[in-house]
């Protein structure tokens, strides 16, 4: 297995070292990758076939038992149509999620703690950790953010450099939290420093909505659904989110395993992944069925309510092999903005070190 990777990770050097420089590029214009919308348009219909793969390699084969971390499962699309479509089983397959779990670093620290064999995060929580030298492999990306930062309606800011010396309200007390940090990106590309050019405030979630319609803050930030029903039900405006422009095409929650399972069961890490990815594109082309099930989880949320989030959440984005790492140096770059990666540090070689192409462990599987 370590040779076959070793030849993928070979290849992707040269591929690396033409399109680092334009990478960069891009980052700091806020621009998408090239050919990424096509990629994913590529992936969406790879993911809608069969899986004939994965499912050949643990056909006939006892029933694994797995054990994801993910902090609220009910509220994930994959999740609820892999569980209602019985697609783990059709992979042979027994996922428990681990119990818990209150966030993405939560989730992740279930792996390095020997709790869960994989876990599900955001890109945003997963590299702090990786860079620290957790045991752990990106395998598939699951779904584009639902971060949102939202103001008071007919507030007089109609871009994110508008919040320069005013206050922006959180639910997260972590400075590393996923949503702050990605917004943090965001001003940084637009000049401003996230550390000195607003007042972040923590609030109890029950309270952060009444914390911007009082004025104690001038924004709030949070991801769906309960930033989602706060806009909703006070009637807030949407200043930035990551459902917009470029930030649409590009992944936040992301499927890794523990390094252990991606060299001891090659095979078993190829059909989790494509069984994650099988249901991404099932809840995608079955939104009502979803917005049912989501609705049916959220206390308070309706049925239209969950139809109209995921409508405003776009389409899926689950990239893979090559299309995974790409993004994955990009989120590299771009924690290098905000001084959390090292300016001198190679994104595409981290990004190599971080995730493991699925593509390539079908053949690992069959000849192991």
């Amino acid at each position: 297995m370590r040779d076959s990777l070793a030849r993928e990770e070979t290849i992707m050097d040269e591929q690396a070292r033409h399109s680092r420089l334009e990478r960069r590029r891009l980052i700091r214009l806020g621009m998408p990758l090239l050919g990424l919308a096509v990629a994913g348009g590529l992936l969406a219909r790879e993911a809608g076939r069969p899986h004939a793969r994965a499912q050949r390699l643990t056909q006939g084969s006892a029933m694994q038992a797995l054990t994801l971390a993910t902090a609220a499962p009910q509220d994930d699309p994959a999740l609820l149509a892999a569980h209602d479509q019985d697609i783990f089983a059709r992979y042979h397959m027994v996922v428990a999620m681990a119990p818990g779990v209150t966030s993405g670093r939560a989730a992740i620290e279930a792996i390095r703690s020997g709790r869960a064999d994989g876990a599900i995060a955001p890109v945003l929580a997963w590299l702090p950790a990786l860079q620290d030298g957790l045991d752990a492999r990106l395998v598939c990306g699951l779904r584009a953010g639902n971060s949102r930062l939202l103001i008071r309606r007919h507030a007089p800011m109609h871009r994110i450099e508008d919040l320069y010396r005013h206050a922006i309200g959180t639910a997260n007390p972590d400075p590393d939290d996923p949503d702050r940090l990605f917004f943090s990106i965001m001003m940084r590309r637009k000049g401003m420093h996230p550390d000195r050019d607003v007042t972040w405030r923590v609030f109890h979630e029950a309270t952060l909505g009444a914390a911007l319609a009082q004025g104690h803050v001038q924004a709030i930030i949070g991801h769906d659904p309960a930033i989602w029903r706060l806009g909703e039900s006070l009637g807030f405006d949407q200043l930035a989110s990551s459902q917009t422009g470029s930030y649409a095409i590009r992944v936040s929650r992301v499927l890794g395993v523990r390094g252990a399972m991606l060299r001891d069961s090659p095979g078993v890490v190829l059909a989790i992944s494509q069984a994650m990815q099988e249901a991404v594109v099932w809840a995608a082309r079955h939104p009502p069925r979803i917005s049912q099930l989501l609705a049916a989880q959220e206390n308070g949320l309706t049925q239209p309510e969950a139809a109209r989030m995921l409508h405003a959440e776009g389409g899926p984005v689950h990239p893979v092999g090559p299309n995974l790492r790409n993004q994955i140096a990009q989120y590299m770059d771009e924690l290098k903005l905000l001084g959390l990666t090292p300016e001198a540090s190679d994104s595409s070689g981290l990004a190599k070190r971080f995730t493991a192409n699925v593509r390539a462990l079908g053949s690992v599987g069959r000849s192991g």
